[in-house]
């Protein structure tokens, strides 16, 4: 996603949070602050699973009840350094906007989802008796975390078909005035079909 994209996407979201409409859904999660890294990391994975290969956004600095409240000065490289060592290897890959909003600075992160599934450290692993589940695939669901369940992983590993893409290679309207208006629209298109993600 183009950085353009990105901002675009967030200023529509602080726009929504303006007019108290609901905003967190399947894409987009509003953060008042930086979250602990292994909180994180679990509910970045668990929104990247469930998201199922589309885009997600994260927004630092908006609260739901308070509005756009600005993010709070954080080194992100740390800070997603320190959330990406409580995953198995692979992490969403991750684009980075500040936006300008009220006089307030709101960090965007956008997660690349397509590498799912992700996996998380279970931070009670050895540390108390009787807890021996080392990792756990994370499950968004509404806007609380969860464990994947069985039905979640055969969705999560089933293909999706991705939409084709389309290129306009030439439009024509046309109104031809009389007693009855007749319009006339034509339009020639070019599509590559992309299979399966």
């Amino acid at each position: 996603m183009k950085p353009i994209e990105i901002e675009s996407w967030a200023l529509r979201v602080l726009e929504k949070v303006e007019k108290h409409s609901p905003i967190e859904d399947s894409l987009v999660e509003l953060k008042a602050e930086w979250i602990e890294p292994s909180k994180a990391a679990r509910r970045i994975a668990g929104h990247a699973n469930a998201a199922r290969g589309e885009s997600i956004l994260w927004l630092i600095g908006v609260d739901e009840k308070n509005g756009i409240v600005g993010a709070n000065h954080q080194e992100l490289s740390n800070w997603f350094s320190a959330v990406q060592s409580h995953f198995d290897g692979i992490t969403p890959d991750l684009q980075t906007v500040n936006v300008a909003c009220k006089g307030k600075t709101i960090a965007a992160l956008c997660f690349d989802t397509s590498r799912a599934p992700f996996i998380v450290k279970n931070p009670a692993f050895g540390k108390k008796a009787g807890e021996p589940v080392e990792w756990e695939v994370p499950w968004r669901e509404g806007t609380r975390t969860r464990s994947a369940g069985r039905n979640d992983l055969i969705l999560l590993l089933s293909p999706l078909s991705a939409l084709p893409k389309i290129e306009v290679l030439d439009a024509e309207m046309r109104l031809i005035a009389g007693q009855t208006p007749d319009f006339h629209f034509r339009l020639t298109i070019y599509v590559v079909p992309r299979g399966s993600v």
